[in-house]
C-alpha cells in the first residue's frame, strides 16, 4: 500500500519532470493541461481517503510542478538571452561586476548587465535597457573590483551545445549558472570603469580568504586549501587536475558535507556554551534556538562564499532540516534529508539537473545513505568477526557510492574510473582524518591572520594530495568507453544502490543479483551487429570520418584541421592549433569506441581543414598504412609530419591505390585522381580536384566519399568510372556543400538516400549552398550536417542504411 510516497521517489519524479519542462519544448496548451491535471492531483491528494490514491496524486503534482518548473526556466532563460545583441557584430553592454574569479593569465568577471549600447563608439552615449548576465574573460591586468559599474567591448556569444556525445555541454551549462552570454576582452581599451561600487559582502570574504591564503603559504599550498575550503580550484596546475581524476577524486575537491557539517557543529556548539554562560538563567531552550540560528546563518553565509555549488547546497540543506529536527526534539532519515534537499533544490532551480556537479553529488550521497542502517550491537564471536562487522559499513558505503556514480559518468562523460572504486575505500575516511585539520587550521588561520596555522593546515591537505598522487602511479588510469543510453544508466545507479543495500542488511545473493543484471542490461546494450559503421565527426570547418568494418579493420579518413588566428604564433603553436580538432574530437572518439591502432589513415587531400586533425591520430596511436594522393617522396610542411609519423615504406599513393581493396565483406574502391599519363594526381587541376575518391561498400550498403572535389573533378571522374560504380546510398557532399561542387550531373549519377554536409558552426563561407542544398533534397536525398545535427553515425548493414545522428533538429 502506498501511504506514504518516499522522498527518494518524488525526488526523482521531480527530476524526471523538470527534465521534460526544460528540454521537450511543451506548448502553452499542454502546460496548461498539465496544470489542470496538477490541481486536480492536488485536489484528490487532499481529500481522498485511499492512501494508493494520495501517493499517486502526490507523485503527479510533484512531476507536473517540475514539468512547469522546467518550462518555466526555460522560457525565462531564453526570453532574457534574445534581449542581448546576437554575435554577428560588436556591442557594447554596461552592467554591474557582481562576481570576480581570478583565472590563468587574468579574470573571469561576472556582469550583471542592465544596459546595452549598440554601436559602442561612445562612452557618452546612454544604454538602452537591457538584462542577463555575462561571463567576461579579462586577459591581463585590470583595476576592476566587484561591484563597480563597468562597461565592455566585444561580440556577444551564445554558449553552443555540445555535437558529440560524452563532450562538455556548455550550452546546458550556461543554463544551469543562468549565464546568457561570453565575451572576452584582449585591450585594456575595450574595458571601461564607469563608477565605482561596493563589492558583495560574500564576495569580499572569498576574495579576502583566498588573498590570505595565498600570503600565508605557498601557491600549491593555498590552492589546495582554498579547493578544500570552498572548492575554488583555480590555483591547480594540470597534473593535479589530471591525478585526481584519474583516481576518480574529484569529490575531495567539492564543498560537502563535511565542511558544512563542522561548521554547523562548532557554531552550534560553541555559541550554544557562549549563551548558556552569559544569558541570564541560561535558559537552555532559548540558548539551543539561538545557536541553531547563528549555526543556519554560518552554513548558508559560507555556502554563498562558495559560490551556492550544488554540493554544497545540498549539504547545507541536510544540516538545516538535522539542525531544525534536532531543535523538534526528531530523528531525520538521512535518505531522506537528502532527496528533500534535491527535491527542493529542482523545484526552485530546475536547470541544476543539467550541472554534472549536482547529478555527481547526489548519485553519491544517495549511495552513501542507501546503506545506513540501524547498528544491531552485535559484539559476539572473535575479535576478528567484531572488527570485520565493525569495518563493513564502510566498506560497502565507499562502494555503493562509487558503483552509484559510475553508470552516470559514463552517460555523462563517456569514462570511467576503475582506480576510483579501489582508492576511495582508503582515500574517504584517510580524506576525512586530513581534511578536519586542514580545514581548522586554514580558516583559523586565516582569520586571525596567523601565518603558521595556516601553514599546518597546507601541510595536512598537501598529505592528502601525496595519496592521491600515489594512487594514480599504481592504479589504472580513466578509461574512455561509448556512452550508455540515460536508460541503461538508469537501471545502473538502481542496481548499486539495491545491491548496497542488500549487501549491507546481509543479503548477498540479492546483492549479486543486482550487479548481474546490471552487467546484462549494459551488455545486451552495448552488443552491436556486424555492419559497416561510418561516423563523421563535428571537427569544424573541414572533414573528419571514421570507418568501422566487421571484421575490426577501422580507417580514419581526414580529421579536420583549425587554422590558428594569432598570426605571430610560433611553429609549434601553429602546428598545436592546426592539430586541435583532431586531438579534441577524433581521438577522443577513437579511444571511446575502444579503437587502439588505426589501419588505414586517408589524407583526401593536403589542404589543413582535412589533413591538420590527423598529426594528432598518428601521434596518439600506431599506424598501418597512411593512403595519400600527391608525392610522398615530396610532402610539404603540411604532410610531412604525418608520413614521418607513420613512415614512409607505410605510405600509399596514386595510382597504386586505385582499384579494389578487400577487408573481409568490405570492398573500398579508389577511383581517383587518375591522370592517363600515370602520375599520382593531375597536375592542371588544384587540389580539390585532386582529392582521393572513394567508395566504400559492405555487400548491397555503399558510400561514396569524394573528398573536395569541383566540377572539374566531377567532369573527369564521370567520365571515367561506370555509371553502376557511382551509384551510393550515402554521399559525402563534396567540399563542404560549395557551389562549385554536387553539379547535377554528379547528384543524378550518384542518386543517394542520404547527404552528409561537413560544415562548420557560423562558418564564414555560408557553406552549404543553398543552391546544392535544394539540388540534393530535389533529387530525393535526407540531408544531415555536422554544423546542425553533430556527429552522425551511420550504420551500413549490408540491405538497408541507419543514420543515428547526435542531434535532431
Amino acid at each position: 500500500m502506498l501511504s506514504r510516497v518516499p522522498v527518494v521517489v518524488l525526488f526523482v519524479a521531480a527530476m524526471l519532470g523538470a527534465g521534460v519542462g526544460l528540454h521537450a519544448a511543451v506548448p502553452l496548451l499542454g502546460l496548461g493541461m498539465l496544470l489542470f491535471i496538477g490541481v486536480a492531483a492536488a485536489v484528490v491528494a487532499s481529500t481522498s481517503p485511499s492512501a494508493p490514491a494520495r501517493g499517486s496524486a502526490i507523485l503527479v503534482v510533484v512531476v507536473v510542478a517540475g514539468v512547469v518548473s522546467g518550462a518555466g526556466a526555460a522560457a525565462r532563460y531564453e526570453q532574457v538571452a534574445d534581449g542581448l545583441p546576437s554575435s554577428a557584430g560588436i556591442s557594447v553592454v554596461e552592467g554591474v561586476v557582481v562576481d570576480d574569479i581570478p583565472a590563468d593569465e587574468g579574470r573571469r568577471l561576472l556582469l550583471q548587465v542592465d544596459g546595452v549600447v549598440d554601436d559602442g563608439s561612445s562612452n557618452e552615449q546612454q544604454p538602452r535597457g537591457a538584462q542577463g548576465h555575462v561571463a567576461v574573460r579579462v586577459f591581463g591586468a585590470v583595476d576592476v573590483d566587484a561591484g563597480d559599474r563597468i562597461r565592455v567591448r566585444g561580440r556577444l556569444q551564445r554558449a553552443e551545445p555540445a555535437l558529440s556525445p560524452a563532450t562538455y555541454d556548455s550550452a546546458l551549462a550556461a543554463r544551469a549558472r543562468f549565464i546568457h552570454a561570453s565575451l572576452s576582452i584582449h585591450e585594456r581599451a575595450d574595458l571601461a570603469v564607469m563608477a565605482r561600487g561596493q563589492s558583495p559582502l560574500l564576495v569580499r570574504a572569498r576574495l579576502g580568504l583566498r588573498s590570505r591564503l595565498m600570503n600565508h603559504v605557498p601557491p600549491r599550498l593555498a590552492g589546495l586549501l582554498l579547493a578544500l575550503l570552498i572548492g575554488d580550484v583555480s590555483l591547480f596546475e594540470d597534473e593535479q587536475n589530471t591525478a585526481y581524476r584519474h583516481v576518480g577524486a574529484g569529490h575531495l575537491l567539492a564543498v560537502s558535507g563535511l565542511q558544512v557539517t563542522l561548521l554547523a557543529v562548532v557554531l552550534n556548539r560553541f555559541f550554544g556554551g557562549l549563551f548558556l554562560l552569559t544569558l541570564p538563567g541560561g535558559r537552555r531552550r532559548r540558548t539551543q534556538v539561538i545557536s541553531a540560528t547563528v549555526a543556519l546563518l554560518g552554513v548558508w553565509a559560507f555556502v554563498g562564499i562558495c559560490g551556492m555549488p550544488p554540493s554544497a547546497v545540498r549539504a547545507a540543506v541536510m544540516a538545516s532540516a538535522v539542525v531544525v529536527s534536532g531543535l523538534r526534539g526528531r530523528r531525520v532519515m538521512l535518505v531522506d534529508a537528502i532527496a528533500a534537499a534535491g527535491l527542493l533544490t529542482v523545484l526552485v532551480s530546475p536547470a541544476s539537473i543539467d550541472d554534472a556537479g549536482f547529478l555527481l553529488s547526489y548519485a553519491a550521497v544517495i549511495g552513501l545513505a542507501a546503506t545506513t542502517v540501524d547498528e544491531q550491537g552485535d559484539e559476539g564471536g572473535s575479535q576478528w568477526r567484531v572488527l570485520l562487522n565493525k569495518a563493513k559499513p564502510a566498506l560497502v558505503a565507499s562502494l555503493t557510492a562509487g558503483f552509484a556514480t559510475v553508470p552516470l559518468s559514463a552517460w555523462l562523460f563517456g569514462q570511467v574510473a576503475p582506480a576510483g572504486l579501489v582508492a576511495n575505500i582508503i582515500l574517504v575516511p584517510v580524506a576525512s582524518l586530513l581534511q578536519l585539520p586542514a580545514l581548522l587550521c586554514g580558516v583559523v588561520g586565516a582569520v586571525f591572520d596567523w601565518p603558521f596555522i595556516t601553514w599546518i593546515g597546507g601541510e595536512a591537505a598537501l598529505l592528502l594530495e601525496a595519496l592521491v598522487f600515489g594512487f594514480a602511479e599504481i592504479l589504472p588510469g580513466v578509461r574512455a568507453i561509448e556512452p550508455p543510453s540515460f536508460a541503461v544508466a538508469a537501471v545502473g545507479i538502481a542496481a548499486s544502490l539495491f545491491a548496497g543495500a542488500a549487501a549491507m542488511t546481509g543479503q548477498y545473493k540479492s546483492s549479486a543479483l543486482a550487479v548481474v543484471v546490471a552487467v546484462v542490461v549494459y551488455g545486451v546494450s552495448a552488443w552491436e551487429a556486424p555492419a559497416l559503421r561510418v561516423t563523421f565527426l563535428p571537427v569544424g570547418q573541414g572533414d573528419g570520418a571514421v570507418l568501422e568494418f566487421p571484421d575490426g579493420t577501422v580507417f580514419v579518413v581526414d580529421g579536420g584541421g583549425r587554422v590558428p588566428f594569432d598570426a605571430n604564433a610560433s611553429e609549434e603553436g601553429r602546428a598545436e592549433a592546426l592539430a586541435e580538432p583532431g586531438k579534441r574530437v577524433v581521438v577522443p572518439y577513437l579511444q571511446r569506441r575502444g579503437v587502439d591502432h588505426v589501419d588505414v589513415v586517408v589524407v583526401s587531400h593536403p589542404h589543413p581543414d582535412h589533413a591538420g586533425g590527423l598529426r594528432a591520430v598518428v601521434e596518439a596511436m600506431p599506424v598501418g598504412e597512411l593512403w595519400i594522393a600527391g608525392d610522398a617522396e615530396h610532402p610539404g610542411r603540411l604532410m610531412a609530419p604525418l608520413i614521418s609519423g607513420v613512415g614512409i615504406d607505410k605510405v600509399k599513393s596514386t595510382p597504386a591505390l586505385l582499384g579494389e581493396h578487400h577487408y573481409g565483406d568490405v570492398v573500398v574502391e579508389v577511383f581517383g585522381p587518375a591522370p592517363s599519363e600515370g602520375s599520382p594526381t593531375y597536375p592542371e587541376l588544384h587540389a580539390n580536384d585532386n582529392s582521393l575518391v572513394m567508395r566504400v561498400c559492405f555487400k548491397a550498403t555503399c558510400i561514396f566519399m569524394p573528398g573536395d572535389l569541383e566540377s572539374q573533378g566531377e567532369e573527369l571522374l564521370l567520365a571515367s568510372v561506370p555509371a553502376e560504380k557511382l551509384r551510393a546510398d550515402v554521399v559525402k557532399a563534396g567540399h563542404h556543400g560549395s557551389r562549385t561542387s554536387s553539379s547535377p550531373t554528379f547528384v543524378a549519377a550518384t542518386k543517394p538516400q542520404h547527404v552528409i554536409l561537413c560544415t562548420g558552426r557560423h562558418n564564414t563561407f555560408n557553406f552549404p549552398s543553398a543552391e546544392v542544398v535544394g539540388r540534393w533534397r530535389a533529387a530525393g536525398a535526407t540531408l544531415w550536417d555536422t554544423a546542425i545535427n553533430g556527429e552522425i553515425r551511420l550504420v551500413l548493414d549490408g540491405e538497408r542504411v541507419q543514420v543515428r545522428p547526435f542531434r535532431v533538429q
